[in-house]
């Protein structure tokens, strides 16, 4: 048995009062280590964000070419030309209730399109029916191209489109 001191603290209690907390050091490699990891993260994250906007854009395309479909179904010819953002006259009908062409970051267009001599493919072709996107974002717009692939007909510059038919 040991004889002790008055006053004096045994070796595992000065042991376990000297870990109480965290050192400066250990708290700055933990936070270099999580600005490591965000700094590898973000990138990635607005690269996931635009693709998941590509794919609402596509839907929303999707969407004006089932309703100019069904239009040309019910009326046997295709809705007149429209400015962009402009839903054309009729069409309404065939889309869901206060659809609008104009939605953020981006407008819709519908084309049609006459063709008096014809496409290189098809020479007795008339008209080009299309629906156009106009994105904001030129970013926007290269994840859209991407999505879309082969899809497209036409881009130019923030400007892509999609064929529906050509009569």
């Amino acid at each position: 048995m040991s004889v002790r001191q008055p006053g004096s603290v045994p070796k595992d209690a000065q042991v376990a009062s000297r870990r109480g907390g965290f050192t400066l050091i250990e708290l700055m490699i933990v936070a270099a280590v999580v600005g490591i990891l965000a700094g590898l993260a973000i990138p990635n994250l607005r690269t996931m964000l635009y693709k998941a906007r590509a794919v609402e854009i596509a839907a929303e395309m999707d969407v004006v070419r089932h309703a100019v479909l069904d239009y040309q179904a019910d009326n046997m010819l295709w809705p007149a030309e429209a400015a962009a953002g402009v839903v054309p006259t009729g069409l309404a009908a065939n889309l869901p209730g206060n659809y609008s062409f104009v939605k953020e970051g981006y407008q819709l267009d519908y084309e049609n399109w006459a063709l008096p001599s014809g496409l290189p493919g098809d020479p007795n072709a008339r008209a080009l029916i299309g629906v156009s996107v106009v994105v904001d974002d030129v970013t926007m717009g290269n994840a859209l191209v991407e999505f879309l692939g082969s899809a497209i007909l036409l881009s130019v510059s923030t400007t892509h489109t999609i064929a529906i038919d050509r009569n």
